[in-house]
């Protein structure tokens, strides 16, 4: 039996964090939440998550940069951006990448799917 897919989920929302872990629970995968970048960073590096969920805009250093960090400390992790904006350069820049964004309101089922088809 295959263990349950490891997601890492940042937002400096610590109620949307908590939503979605919750949420995610209940589908079957295990969650870290943090609320900020450099924490994120420090659970990368000592943890083989099998994706994340980064807000794209955070203080500090934004969710785009964040995940091109991430990418380099886990190869391959499949990155969602969660966003509030529609449009900015940061929105147009992640989709440049080929991040999959995520409109707030988060659709649960709709990140579910992301994550299962990218991660199994």
């Amino acid at each position: 039996m295959k263990d349950s897919p490891r997601i890492l989920i940042v937002d400096d929302d610590r109620s949307i964090g908590t939503m979605l872990k919750r949420s995610l629970a209940r589908h079957g995968f295990l969650v870290d939440t943090t609320s900020s970048a450099e924490e994120a960073l420090t659970l990368a590096d000592a943890t083989p998550y099998d994706a994340a969920l980064v807000d794209l805009v955070m203080p500090g250093r934004d969710g785009a940069s964040l995940a091109d960090e991430l990418r380099k400390r886990i190869p391959g992790i499949p990155i969602g951006l969660l966003t509030g904006y529609r449009h900015s350069p940061l929105v147009t820049a992640a989709e440049r990448a080929g991040a999959r964004l995520f409109p707030k309101p988060v659709i649960i089922q709709e990140v579910v799917e992301f994550l299962r088809s990218e991660i199994g």
